[in-house]
């Protein structure tokens, strides 16, 4: 007598009818603690129905690949579905994590919402592909296996004279193949940009000012001694200019769901009053590209402006000097592609500042790293200001001991 095993539980399916149905898919951390951000989880919990590890693998495959995607990947992908798709792989990258691909995002979302019943050709089913279902990327390949093998048949049967058979299963290969071809790139929407490039001249100059300064001598030696003094006064205005430094910068995190973001920094290093970036999400606000922020320094009167940005994708030499202070939600995928290759070596050339509440206690993993926890009260935001100006105080103190140049 068999005994029947029980149904294997589907995080992908149980993603689908959550999110059809309207449920409530908690994060627990490695406590088990309930917490709202996916970073931070290490357990997605589907009620009562079965609980994974963040990082479980689904039934969904990447188009042209064996990769599954995972669902920790699901569900960030889901949470940013309406975030333009250069944005959201920006931030999923800085997170350290896997990126929905362009083709795979529309079946995806309309499998995962309910409006298509289909899971998409590269969905697997016990871990081995599907078979027969689904117009996509494998079935795809499997038709031109096909079309191969009958390909070689034809070759093989030449000599003998009877290619016809041969000839036209390839010839309904190749047919059924081109009827499942889209276009995703032509050479108009290759070379189009929505980049402005305005910036790069400006760079150059202010990397290779002995260079501007040199052609500018050679330009002026034939104009008079009455030009040649203006063109010294410029010069040296020029030269006065190129010695100022970059303005100091501010890394924060990328996620939206982090608890200070591009989102609602400015309203509190500026404002000094801490709102919840859900706020803003609510009210359907941009991100930011970047932010700047004015201080007066208390120890020298002097007024500095902090450029404040979520990536350090564009960094240069000068920009990576330029830094002086890293909020951090306590996850090392922060610092992916960065300079410096640990969070350890990171804040050795930075202050770095973990933002939670008051009650809360620090990620363990945040201990060796050498950074100052900022405590923000839940519920008291009259507290706001004093928290602030301790920030201010730390920063200042930090820059007057490392990066001194700034107060020049």
């Amino acid at each position: 007598m068999s005994t029947g095993a029980a149904p294997t539980t589907d995080p992908l399916e149980l993603l689908r009818q959550y999110t059809v149905e309207k449920k409530t898919i908690e994060f627990l951390d490695k406590e088990g603690n309930l917490t709202t951000d996916l970073l931070q989880a290490a357990t997605v919990r589907f009620g009562e129905d079965a609980s994974f590890a963040r990082d479980t693998p689904t039934r969904y495959s990447r188009s042209n690949s064996d990769d599954q995607y995972t669902l920790s990947a699901l569900l960030y992908f889901f949470d940013h579905r309406d975030q333009p798709f250069y944005e959201y792989m920006k931030a999923s990258n800085t997170l350290g994590l896997q990126t929905v691909s362009f083709n795979d995002r529309s079946g995806l979302l309309d499998y995962i919402t309910g409006k298509s019943d289909k899971a998409g050709a590269g969905t697997t089913e016990s871990g081995k592909q599907a078979s027969g279902e689904g117009d996509g990327s494998r079935l795809r390949t499997d038709e031109l296996a096909a079309g191969a093998a009958a390909t070689s048949a034809v070759g093989a049967s030449g000599a003998g004279g009877d290619t016809g058979v041969g000839a036209d299963s390839a010839n309904e290969v190749a047919r059924n193949v081109m009827r499942r071809e889209r276009t995703l790139v032509t050479t108009s929407t290759a070379l189009s940009s929505n980049k402005s490039f305005a910036h790069v001249s400006e760079l150059l100059k202010e990397l290779f000012p002995s260079k501007s300064a040199a052609g500018s001598k050679d330009k002026n030696a034939a104009s008079g001694a009455g030009a040649a003094a203006k063109t010294g006064d410029a010069a040296g205005r020029r030269k006065s200019s190129h010695r100022k430094r970059r303005d100091p910068i501010i890394v924060v995190p990328a996620a939206t769901t982090a608890m200070l973001n591009m989102y609602n920094i400015k309203a509190l290093l500026q404002d000094h009053e801490y709102i919840e970036s859900r706020v803003f999400l609510e009210k359907g606000g941009q991100k930011p590209r970047e932010e700047f922020v004015e201080r007066t320094m208390a120890s020298t009167g002097q007024n500095i402006r902090f450029r404040i940005v979520d990536s350090v994708q564009d960094f240069g030499e000068a920009d990576w000097n330029s830094l002086v202070c890293v909020f951090t939600q306590g996850a090392a995928w922060q610092f992916k592609n960065w300079m410096w290759k640990t969070p350890e070596e990171v804040f050795q050339h930075c202050l770095g500042l973990y933002p939670k509440h008051q009650d809360e206690q620090p990620k363990d993993a945040t201990r060796t790293w050498g950074i100052m926890p900022l405590n923000i009260e839940r519920n008291k935001r009259h507290m706001d200001r004093a928290t602030v100006a301790g920030l201010w105080a730390n920063l200042e103190q930090y820059m007057a001991r490392n990066k001194p140049d700034f107060f020049k």
